[in-house]
């Protein structure tokens, strides 16, 4: 099932939702205000694990974000180029937080995250876009 979830009122948003030591960025955009007609920035998934978070969430739980439209597959409109774009980013300090995120949050099974090159190319594949976190001494 794809949930479109939307942000009244805003033009774009891009929220951090802390998952563990995981973070996802999803990016609400298309939103527009002008002469009294308003059109939410939304954020379009399919992916149940993002659902949730989503729905988890302290904004969510304050009508801050809430769910514009719901559709079952077969009747889901053409991917747009918003939906395409959006790309959820991992800030990792290590290996191990690349490949937790890519277990628990996106199903993959442990044996393919064999090392940093394959958790890499399954990140890539996934559409996950990989952050170093900097150290600020």
């Amino acid at each position: 099932m794809r949930k479109r979830y939307e942000v009244r009122g805003m033009m774009e948003w891009h929220p951090e939702f802390r998952v563990g030591r995981m973070r996802l960025q999803v990016a609400f955009t298309g939103g527009h205000l002008c002469g009294g007609a308003v059109t939410a920035a939304s954020f379009e998934t399919a992916d149940p694990v993002v659902q949730k978070i989503i729905e988890r969430s302290a904004a969510y739980q304050q009508n801050r974000i809430v769910v514009g439209a719901t559709y079952e597959d077969e009747e889901a409109p053409a991917e747009s180029e918003q939906s395409t774009s959006s790309v959820s980013v991992l800030e990792y300090s290590n290996e191990e937080e690349i490949r937790d995120h890519l277990h628990y949050m996106k199903g993959v099974p442990l044996e393919s995250l064999c090392n940093e090159g394959a958790c890499f190319a399954e990140a890539d594949r996934l559409g996950v876009k990989l952050k170093k976190k900097r150290v600020i001494s």
